[in-house]
């Protein structure tokens, strides 16, 4: 059986030879949705505060578990927020490709069966509200 919250880590190398965009985090999926958490490695003369992005599962399009011999693993996220991943560091448009960490390549595993019980759920819940407000014009008609 599933459980309604899973965590994985996650730390993305620096993208260049100064070390800049090194970011490390976590991305949790909880029972009301999905939150994105992450922290970019501190400058010499400029601290980076923690960034916290939160998604409904309605806004989260796809997570997919990328799983290649002898390459890292990944997870990517894709949402129809593209703006709520614009201060993530090499994020691409409403997509951000996180390298897991050893720790975390079970809840990793488990994290797009996890978005497709979340958005199944959704759309059951929907459909009962429909089929609720049916009733009630058909009553009202009567």
């Amino acid at each position: 059986m599933i459980g309604d919250e899973l965590s994985v880590y996650f730390e993305n190398a620096a993208r260049d030879s100064l070390g800049y965009e090194h970011v490390e985090g976590c991305l949790r999926f909880t029972r009301d949705g999905v939150e994105l958490h992450f922290d970019e490695r501190d400058r010499a003369f400029r601290k980076i505060p923690p960034e916290t992005a939160s998604f409904s599962y309605a806004e989260v399009t796809r997570v997919e578990y990328v799983n290649r011999w002898f390459r890292p693993k990944r997870l990517v996220l894709q949402t129809r927020s593209p703006e709520k991943l614009t201060r993530f560091p090499g994020a691409e448009v409403g997509q951000v490709s996180l390298f897991v960490k050893p720790e975390s390549l079970a809840d990793a595993a488990k994290a797009p069966a996890l978005l497709e019980f979340k958005h199944a759920e959704a759309y059951l819940e929907e459909s009962e509200e429909r089929l609720v407000e049916k009733r009630r014009e058909l009553e009202s008609d009567q």
